[in-house]
């Protein structure tokens, strides 16, 4: 997957970069249009199946399940260790495979220092096993954990894990994508894009799952939850 981090021209000619939404909707654009018609059709009818998915995620106010998941190097990260120290942005991500994904990865790891100034942290999650997991945070400089959630235990108990429809499989199986030996558990579950972000009384105050392929939540509206639990605190 390319780095879609040019910079573009704003009003008053000033250079910025893009927003996550603009990255993303790019190369969705993009994408579709290499693909065979056929492939193409088949991705339209995975978009439209995954908008109607409803797996019942938790929701802001509810308490956040405790978990600890091995790191990409193999160390335990515990959720309530690292809510002892602040607030704790948990984000799901199908994983290096899926270029929505590796965007929405590289734009938080541009929003990390902001996070951490107001005393937050961020957990990546994928179903990946650990060693895929390291590869991910390592291809893209990642300075924050990626926890390997082989199984999916984890995203159940969020209410973000989705099976993928038989019907869709073959065109995975097109595009490189067997997802039973990516994650190597033998099944066609990937978590819904989803971000939790959740107060240090382990309480969520903000819950975001995406059913839109090409839609993430842009981490701004993450980090000013964070910064409203700051303002609630004090």
């Amino acid at each position: 997957v390319m780095r879609q981090e040019l910079p573009t021209v704003g009003q008053h000619g000033l250079h910025r970069k893009p927003s996550l939404a603009e990255q993303l909707a790019s190369f969705h654009a993009a994408m579709l249009a290499r693909m065979a018609p056929e492939d193409a059709e088949a991705m339209r009818q995975s978009e439209q199946a995954l908008a109607h998915a409803a797996p019942g995620q938790l929701q802001a106010g509810d308490l956040a399940p405790d978990f600890t998941l091995p790191d990409q190097h193999g160390r335990p990260v515990s959720l309530a260790d690292r809510l002892l120290l602040g607030p704790v942005v948990v984000l799901f991500v199908k994983g290096g495979w899926c270029p929505f994904c590796t965007l929405a990865l590289r734009a938080w790891q541009d929003a990390l220092p902001r996070l951490h100034d107001l005393g937050g942290d961020l957990l990546a999650v994928s179903p990946q096993p650990t060693p895929a997991c390291g590869g991910l945070a390592e291809r893209d400089l990642l300075a924050y954990p990626v926890l390997s959630d082989q199984g999916g235990a984890v995203a159940g108990a969020y209410g973000v894990s989705w099976e993928l429809p038989a019907a869709l499989r073959p065109l995975y199986l097109r595009l490189g994508h067997n997802l039973p030996a990516v994650n190597g558990d033998g099944r066609w579950l990937a978590p819904l894009p989803s971000v939790f972000v959740i107060g240090m009384d382990s309480r969520i105050a903000l819950a975001h799952a995406d059913r839109v392929v090409a839609r993430r939540l842009e981490p701004e509206a993450a980090i000013t939850a964070v910064r409203a639990l700051d303002r609630r605190a004090t």
